[in-house]
């Protein structure tokens, strides 16, 4: 008996060991924000005016109808030692609302008691990018430009997801400015990731078309969404184009996570079975939204996963699979 506790024991241990080794590998790229980090303070602030802005929606009526005056609503709240501004948070609600996530979810992990992850990638965008501690929620900060585009154009985005539940673009759920006189003025938006849960997930990739706007970003998967700092997993940014489009995959000694390019990605095949004609058609109404809007740079995450059982027994379709923040 005792021999068989003692084994019960040693496997228990290897499980934790193996667990905690994983965990490492599927942060390859991701870095913790502790006290040291440069972010440090920027996500501390980001944080605080988070929870005041969650607060006031939370003590808010949602609305049932949206109004011109939502859409272009700003708010100023003032903190000891800087400004948060909100913008259009009546409609940033509704939309949460619309997606399950309530207020309650939202502001436990955005404003939880551990640190955001700074995602690190050789992207040439500019702007920085975190992650909620539970991976839920991305943050990311953008120009002023980039900003007003999204803004000026949200009740036409609000409109098309409304008609297209399952539409494939990103999910932006709020943007703000965060302003430390002397300091900092930066903007940023926070959007659902699409890669939680994570644990169902092994490779991605992604595709983009030409280049101009990341501000509206349109992310997919053929079969699931797979997670950002998955060690054994590649991703791809393809343009449709060959020239100049392949990337050494060897992270030369660096936790940076590599987007490999079209040339890379050549030589494999997507099937999507009885799903392509959905498929093709939501591709065709998003695309058509975004050319609508003079947009030409978004993206398309690609996501390779042997699909899980309960995946086929159909009891999944690849539709609601588009929208991975199920509980």
């Amino acid at each position: 008996m005792a021999q068989k506790k003692v084994a019960a024991s040693s496997r228990a241990a290897r499980r934790r060991r193996w667990w905690q080794l994983r965990q490492r590998w599927r942060m390859l790229g991701v870095f913790e924000i502790n006290p040291e980090h440069e972010f440090y303070h920027l996500t501390s602030v980001m944080k605080e005016g988070i929870r005041a802005s969650i607060q006031t929606s939370m003590d808010t009526p949602v609305q049932d109808e949206l109004t011109a005056e939502h859409f272009k609503a700003e708010e100023t709240q003032t903190h000891q030692e800087f400004e948060m501004q909100t913008f259009a948070g009546p409609v940033f609600a509704k939309l949460r609302r619309s997606l399950d996530i309530r207020e309650e979810e939202y502001l436990n992990s955005l404003c939880s008691d551990s640190c955001y992850l700074q995602f690190v990638s050789n992207s040439k965008s500019k702007a920085d990018f975190f992650v909620t501690n539970d991976r839920r929620f991305f943050l990311k900060t953008q120009s002023r430009r980039e900003v007003r585009f999204l803004l000026s154009n949200l009740q036409v985005y609000v409109e098309h997801l409304k008609k297209y539940p399952h539409s494939l673009l990103v999910r932006f759920l709020g943007v703000h400015r965060i302003v430390i006189p002397n300091q900092i003025k930066k903007y940023f938006i926070v959007m659902q990731s699409v890669f939680y849960p994570d644990e169902r997930i092994n490779i991605r990739c992604r595709i983009s078309s030409l280049s101009f706007l990341s501000v509206l970003v349109s992310i997919l998967s053929f079969v699931a969404f797979v997670s950002v700092w998955d060690f054994s997993s590649h991703r791809y940014d393809i343009k449709g184009c060959e020239v100049g489009r392949w990337t050494n995959p060897d992270r030369d000694g660096t936790q940076m996570i590599k987007v490999l390019k079209d040339n890379n990605f050549k030589g494999q095949v997507i099937a999507l079975g009885e799903q392509k004609r959905w498929f093709a058609d939501q591709v065709t109404a998003d695309a058509g939204f975004l050319q609508r809007l003079g947009v030409l740079d978004y993206s398309l995450l690609l996501a390779h996963q042997p699909l899980h059982q309960d995946e086929l027994d159909g009891k999944r379709s690849l539709a609601r699979l588009v929208i991975r923040a199920t509980k």
